[in-house]
Parts: C-alpha cells; structure tokens; sequence
C-alpha cells in the first residue's frame, strides 16, 4: 500500500526512508580487498604484503588436465557472493632455445622460467591453487622455480 499512486507525499517520504534503512542493499560489482587469506591452513598473502607467501602454482583457467603454472598474487578479494579470488600474473615460460638442466630429474620439482611476468592479470580461485613455490634468480632474466607442495608425486 506503500507503493501505490494515490498515497499522500507524506507516507511515500516514509516509504522512501523504510527503504532506505531496511530495505535489503544490492552489492552491485563491489568487492572485498585483503591484504593475505588463510585457507586450509595455508597462508597466502598479496606480493605487496609477503613476496613468499604471493608466489602460487595454479590452475590456469582451472584446468586440472594441464600442468599447474607459477604466479604472483597481486591482489586478493572476495566476489559479492563470498567467494574467494586472486588476481595473479603468470610467470612467463623461458624462451624456447633454452634446455632446462632441472628437467632431467623428474622427482625434483625444479623447472627454469623467465624472470617477467605476463602483464596480464589473470583470476583465480582458491581452490584452483596447488601449492607455493621457491624462486631463485640465477640470472637477470632466468629464475629457478621449485614447487613447495606438501603432497609427494613420488
């Protein structure tokens, strides 16, 4: 009855103030930025916050058929639905011409990439990650990447 046309200025003001104050709020595109997340007892941090904590093996697109790719978290953010996400550049691989010396032991988990990251910031759910990584840099452009998983392939 709040609603209808013939309803007087005066009850149409409490309309529009009942609304605005119990009326439930559309999220819109809005989304939660944090700074880290602990999920399943891992902890995970923007690079901004924790470099070691924001280095990720994931995977792309969530396809569990390929093999997981190594990123950095930029940001971290929860959707309006509460679903947890992160905003991740993907280690580039290394250049073709390059023979990677790790690739020769398959039960140590060591592969060389390029030290750029795409520019591109990819989304990624939680539950798309598989592990943490270690980076070491053997060169200005070349790093060694190590998974850091804690579920042995072997």
């Amino acid at each position: 009855w709040l609603s209808r046309p013939d309803c007087s200025p005066a009850i149409q003001e409490c309309k529009f103030l009942f609304d605005s104050t119990y009326a439930p709020k559309s999220a819109g595109t809005l989304a939660i930025l944090r700074a880290r997340l602990k999920f399943n007892g891992i902890v995970y941090s923007r690079a901004s916050t924790h470099i070691g904590n924001s280095q990720v093996f994931y995977y792309s697109q969530g396809d569990r058929l390929s093999s997981p790719v190594p990123g950095s978290i930029q940001h971290i953010y929860a959707t309006p639905t509460g679903e947890l996400v992160f905003a991740v550049h993907k280690l580039l691989p290394h250049h073709d011409q390059f023979i990677d010396p790790f690739a020769m032991y398959p039960h140590f988990p060591a592969k060389m990439y390029s030290s750029s990251s795409s520019s591109h910031l990819e989304n990624v759910k939680v539950s798309w990650v598989v592990s943490h990584f270690a980076r070491w840099a053997v060169s200005s452009d070349t790093v060694v990447i190590l998974s850091l998983s804690r579920v042995s392939t072997i």
